[in-house]
């Protein structure tokens, strides 16, 4: 009798911990999915100085529809910028929702990155980020 007690007291103790892991392993695997998708974002800003159809996209619309079926993300996307004295940094705000079946929604976690210093990009008038782009707006 002694070895059935211990046998499921360890088993009563194994269960939470390996739901644990579970739990984090998965909430792990989400972030990372958006922080890929977040950077994927600012390197096309950054290698394409913010002109959008020099990097094969036509739209803001398009990069979303990317970065939703390439990195397979569903929440929102936010875009934003803020000028300085030397140029232009953009802001890519992607938000994680944590979903458990049986919990239902645990929260919203937000991935933000930033680019570089692009310079004299609100000198242009064809496609750029910006004042000159409909769906960005400047940042608080």
């Amino acid at each position: 009798m002694r070895e059935a007690l211990g046998g499921s007291l360890l088993f009563y103790i194994l269960i939470p911990i390996l739901f644990l892991f579970i739990f984090f392993i998965a909430f792990i695997m989400n972030y990372a999915s958006a922080y890929r998708a977040s950077n994927y974002v600012i390197s096309q800003i950054e290698t394409c100085d913010a002109n959008i159809t020099n990097c094969g996209h036509s739209s803001i619309d398009s990069i979303k529809s990317y970065v939703r079926s390439k990195y397979h993300y569903n929440g929102d996307i936010d875009f934003c910028y803020k000028q300085n004295n030397k140029g232009t940094v953009y802001r890519v705000t992607l938000y994680v929702n944590f979903d458990l079946p049986l919990l239902g929604k645990i929260g919203v976690y937000n991935v933000v990155s930033e680019s570089k210093t692009i310079y004299n990009v609100f000198e242009r008038n064809d496609n750029v980020f910006g004042k000159n782009s409909v769906n960005i707006a400047e940042c608080n």
